[in-house]
C-alpha cells in the first residue's frame, strides 16, 4: 500500500476556498444588484441558503462590494438558520483565517455539524483531515465518508477515491471502481481523469478476463460531451430563479406570523422559470450558480 501522503500528494486536492477573480466573476459590474438586495432580505426573514449566497457574494466582491465585515455577519447568521452549507464555509473560513480570525477548535466543530448534515463538501474536507493522521479508525472512515460523497456526485470526492481505490491505499485495491469513478468524472469533464482512466485500462489489460470491462471503459471515446457555457451571461436569471424558489415556499415572508405553509417551488410549478439550488460542492458565488462542479 501506497503512504497516504503521497496518494493525496498525487490526487493535487486543495482545503482552500476559491474565491471569484475579477476574470472570474459572475455578477460583473452590478449585474446581479437586484437580485443580490432580494437575497439580502430572504437571508434576514430566515432563509440560510439565502444567508451563504449573501456571505460568498461579499467575501469575494461577486456580486456585492467586497465587505469581510458583511460576509462575517451574514454567514454567522446562516449558522444560527443551521443552514449546512453556511456552517461548512464559515468552518473553512476558520480553519483558514480567511473573513474570519483562524481558530481552529471553532473550525473543527462547525465541521462536524456539517458532516452530520450530510454536506457532500464537509464530508470531503472531514476525509481529507482524516487520512492526514495515523488512526486507522479515521482512515476508515475517511472512506466511507468519500463513498458517501461520492455518491452525491462531489467530483474532488469522486476524484480522490478513485485515486484511492486504483492505488489500494487505506483500502482494497479496486481497479475496477477506480476505473468507473474515471468514466463518470471523464464525462463529466474532470481535466484529470481521462490519464488516469488510461492507467486503469493498461493495468487491467494483462487480466484476459476484464476484456469487456476494458472495452466499457474505452467507450467514453466514442460519446460526444456537449459542454455548454455562458454561466456569466445568465448569473442573474438563475439568482432570480433562486429568489423565486425560496419566496414560493412560504417560509421566509416577513408578512406571515411564522407559519411554514409550503408554496409551489418553482421547480414543481410547471412553468419555465430558471430554479438554481446551492450545489454539493460550492465554495464560491461561481461554483454555486455552476453546481459546484
Amino acid at each position: 500500500m501506497m503512504t497516504l501522503s503521497l496518494t493525496l500528494t498525487l490526487a493535487g486536492v486543495s482545503t482552500l476556498p476559491v474565491m471569484a477573480s475579477a476574470d472570474t466573476k459572475v455578477c460583473p459590474a452590478g449585474q446581479c444588484e437586484n437580485e443580490m438586495r432580494r437575497l439580502i432580505k430572504l437571508a434576514r426573514s430566515g432563509s440560510g441558503d439565502a444567508a451563504a449566497f449573501v456571505a460568498m457574494a461579499y467575501a469575494s466582491g461577486d456580486g456585492l462590494e467586497q465587505d469581510h465585515k458583511e460576509a462575517a455577519r451574514f454567514i454567522k447568521l446562516g449558522v444560527r438558520h443551521r443552514n449546512p452549507m453556511a456552517t461548512y464555509l464559515m468552518s473553512d473560513w476558520y480553519r483558514n483565517g480567511f473573513v474570519l480570525e483562524q481558530d481552529i477548535g471553532q473550525a473543527d466543530k462547525l465541521l462536524a455539524q456539517a458532516v452530520k448534515s450530510e454536506y457532500s463538501p464537509a464530508m470531503y474536507q472531514q476525509a481529507l483531515l482524516h487520512l492526514q493522521t495515523d488512526e486507522e479508525a479515521k482512515v476508515t472512515e475517511a472512506v466511507s465518508l468519500l463513498e458517501k460523497a461520492a455518491e452525491n456526485k462531489l467530483m474532488n470526492a469522486m476524484f480522490l477515491l478513485a485515486r484511492l481505490k486504483q492505488t489500494g491505499t487505506a483500502t482494497e485495491q479496486d481497479l475496477a471502481g477506480a476505473g468507473e469513478l474515471y468514466k463518470a468524472l471523464t464525462l463529466a469533464r474532470h481535466p484529470q481523469a481521462r490519464d488516469y482512466l488510461q492507467q486503469v485500462i493498461d493495468e487491467l489489460a494483462a487480466d484476459e478476463q476484464q476484456t469487456e470491462l476494458i472495452a466499457e471503459f474505452k467507450s467514453v471515446d466514442d460519446i460526444e460531451v456537449i459542454e455548454v457555457r455562458g454561466q456569466k451571461m445568465e448569473a442573474n436569471i438563475m439568482l432570480d430563479g433562486l429568489v423565486r424558489r425560496l419566496n414560493a415556499s412560504g417560509k421566509y415572508d416577513r408578512r406571515s406570523i411564522g407559519s411554514r405553509i409550503s408554496g409551489v417551488s418553482c421547480e414543481n410549478s410547471g412553468s419555465a422559470c430558471a430554479s438554481v439550488k446551492p450545489g454539493k460542492g460550492a465554495s464560491s458565488l461561481s461554483e454555486v450558480l455552476s453546481g459546484g462542479k
